[in-house]
């Protein structure tokens, strides 16, 4: 398969994932959930996905959604689980895939320049929130253009730490098969 066929089809689902996680929220999360759960382990099977660096992506971004959360500036819906875990799972749903699919795009990220890619991937996941609250799966406690800034300031920070992580982890992998 091609390149770009793959990207293709990795992209189109992440992207349906985030949409039933999104429009699907706390009626369709078990199914968002399976769903991620084999993605991942068909992944890791077949060798393009990694545990470890998916877990280190995982909790960084679990950590600014709580941090976010804790700050007002995300608002979820009081549900069964807002007493026992501070967001909601489909989110922690979303953040697992969204790990896999930083482990996808990292090598064809990696030819451009960083500060390009950090622009453009904090524009997206800025974006994406922004169409999350749009969608009525989150509220904001901040203005929209407020909110914007956040999230770009935070999502060219997790792009960079997504570039700088699995570019570390590609070179120690070459060096351990020299090896």
């Amino acid at each position: 398969m091609s390149p770009l066929m793959r990207l293709l089809i990795v992209s189109t689902w992440f992207q349906l994932l985030w949409f039933l996680a999104v429009l699907g929220r706390d009626t369709w999360q078990w199914f968002t959930v399976m769903l991620v759960v084999i993605t991942l382990i068909f992944s890791a099977w077949r060798g393009d996905f990694n545990w470890r660096t998916g877990f280190v992506l995982l909790m960084f971004g679990v950590v600014i959604d709580v941090v976010n959360t804790t700050i007002g500036l995300l608002v979820f819906e009081a549900a069964p689980w807002s007493s026992y875990i501070a967001l909601p799972i489909w989110l922690l749903a979303l953040w697992a895939i969204f790990s896999w699919y930083a482990q996808f795009l990292v090598p064809m990220l990696s030819r451009y320049p960083l500060l390009i890619v950090s622009i453009v991937g904090g524009l997206a996941g800025a974006a994406s929130y922004i169409a999350g609250y749009k969608l009525d799966a989150v509220s904001l406690g901040f203005s929209i253009s407020a909110a914007f800034a956040i999230f770009f300031i935070e999502w060219a920070a997790i792009v960079l730490l997504c570039m700088k992580v699995l570019n570390i982890e590609a070179a120690q992998d070459e060096k351990d098969k020299l090896a």
